[in-house]
C-alpha cells in the first residue's frame, strides 16, 4: 500500500487535534453523531499494517447516530459538508455528505447545512482511507488522508 496523504482539514480552530494510531489502509465504516451540527465522528479501519483499528468519538455522542458500513469492494469516493458558527459563537463542522463508490451521489446529509461549504472529490480512482481533525464538545474541523 501507499502512504496516503493527508488533505485539509476544514473547520474551525477549537478543540484538541484527533488523528489516527496507525496509517490508514481502508475504511470499514463510519459513525456520525449529529442534530444541528456534527456533534461527533468516529470509524473503523484497516491500516497499512493489514491490522483493523477504531479512532472516536471525536466529539460527545449526542442526538442522532448513524454508521455508514463499507464492505471491501466499497469505499468513500468524496466528501462535502459546511462548517460556521454554531451555539458557543465557536466555528465547527456543521454537516457532512459522504459519497461511496456504491452510493455515489451521498444522497443523505448529515447536520444542517450553515456556514461555509467545503467538498473533498477524490479522482482517478483514489478513495477516503481516514480521517484527521479536532474536536472538543463537537467535531470542530475534519480532514482526510487520501489513497490513490
Amino acid at each position: 500500500m501507499s502512504k496516503p496523504a493527508k488533505i485539509g482539514p476544514w473547520g474551525g480552530p477549537g478543540g484538541d487535534e484527533q488523528n489516527v494510531q496507525v496509517m490508514p489502509g481502508r475504511l470499514a465504516s463510519v459513525t456520525i453523531h449529529s442534530g444541528d451540527t456534527i456533534d461527533a465522528i468516529s470509524f473503523t479501519y484497516i491500516g497499512t499494517d493489514y491490522v483493523p483499528y477504531s479512532a472516536g468519538p471525536w466529539g460527545r455522542t449526542l442526538n442522532t447516530e448513524s454508521t455508514i458500513t463499507l464492505d471491501p469492494t466499497d469505499y468513500v469516493t468524496g466528501i462535502s459538508g459546511t462548517f460556521g458558527t454554531a451555539f458557543d459563537n465557536d466555528r465547527v463542522v456543521t454537516s457532512l455528505k459522504i459519497s461511496t463508490f456504491k452510493e455515489k451521489d451521498g444522497s443523505k446529509t448529515y447536520g444542517k447545512p450553515n456556514g461555509t461549504p467545503f467538498h473533498i472529490p477524490v479522482r482517478d480512482g483514489g478513495r477516503v482511507v481516514g480521517f484527521f481533525g479536532r474536536s472538543g464538545d463537537m467535531l470542530d474541523a475534519i480532514g482526510v488522508y487520501f489513497a490513490p
